[in-house]
């Protein structure tokens, strides 16, 4: 998937369509990326629809172990098109040709980079609490010696001998 200038999607009635089977660079994923993305220049906003999923690897929040995740997007966005050279104004909002708030812009002399915009799209997909399963139990501890056993733990053998050493001395 190339960068368009959106001067040249200014020119192209129907939009851009990119069919993605690929990975993308900036996802560490286990699969290629499979959907499309699509961007129309539409005067004063750029407007991009995409689907798209993929297969990540995630650590557990609560077991620490490495699981599979399916991440998958269907999304439809509105980019605001500005001049660099125009003044921000925080109370000004962007509204596309449909009526829909603009959440983002770019300046309409640049590019638009589908690869990088997908990958956020998936990336805001990730959960925010990583578990393998509903149930994961978290980590397992190893089963501790009861007080009443005469067991110790043996990383605390060499403090004992400094003990014993100190106490003959």
């Amino acid at each position: 998937m190339r960068s368009i200038a959106l001067q040249e999607l200014r020119q192209l009635a129907e939009g851009k369509h990119w069919d993605v089977n690929q990975p993308l660079p900036e996802l560490d994923s286990l699969e290629p990326v499979h959907g499309w993305v699509l961007a129309t220049h539409r005067g004063d906003d750029l407007w991009v629809q995409a689907q798209a999923t993929t297969v990540v690897e995630l650590i557990c929040d609560r077991c620490l172990q490495p699981f599979p995740h399916r991440l998958s997007t269907a999304v439809e966005e509105s980019i605001d098109l500005r001049s660099s050279s125009d003044p921000l104004d925080p109370e000004l909002e962007f509204s596309s040709a449909d009526g829909q708030e603009a959440m983002e812009s770019i300046d309409p002399s640049g590019i638009f980079d589908p690869e990088h915009w997908l990958f956020e799209q998936l990336n805001l997909q990730l959960p925010l609490k990583r578990l393998c399963c509903s149930d994961c139990p978290g980590l397992i501890e190893p089963e501790r010696p009861t007080a009443s056993s005469n067991a110790m733990d043996p990383r605390w053998a060499a403090l004992r001998q400094l003990q014993q050493n100190r106490q003959e001395t």
